[in-house]
């Protein structure tokens, strides 16, 4: 039997601030949210990631979340405590980082700064 690789159509959502509206991961109880990701296909609000999309199908995925499960194939190397006052914004998921209550770590190579999640 041959081996075949099979591939996974994922999105990458944007993440949404906004007034609030209602999620479809919470529709149910009639939840709203201000924050959530947008679905790049059908535009359906979610409040968390990885999940597939009721609408579309579509297997919603942060790309740090996606590099993270693959950081073994390509290994980088350790990032260093910023020097310097804040506040940052993480290069990965545009978060706001405190530089005295968060921890933001900068890339020796590119000098972009990512919060401890990113990173």
């Amino acid at each position: 039997q041959e081996d075949r690789a099979e591939l996974i159509l994922m999105g990458f959502p944007q993440r949404l601030r906004s007034r609030k509206t209602l999620c479809f991961c919470h529709r149910k109880e009639k939840r709203q949210t201000t924050e959530g990701y947008v679905c790049p296909r059908c535009k359906a609000k979610y409040c968390s990631l990885p999940t597939v999309c009721s609408v579309c199908s579509l297997t919603l995925v942060s790309s740090p979340h996606l590099a993270r499960s693959y950081h073994h194939l390509f290994p980088l190397s350790g990032f260093e405590e910023t020097k310097g006052e804040g506040p940052f914004r993480c290069f990965g998921c545009g978060k706001d980082i405190a530089a005295k209550e968060d921890l933001a770590l900068q890339c020796p190579e590119c000098q972009r700064v990512f919060c401890l999640q990113c990173d």
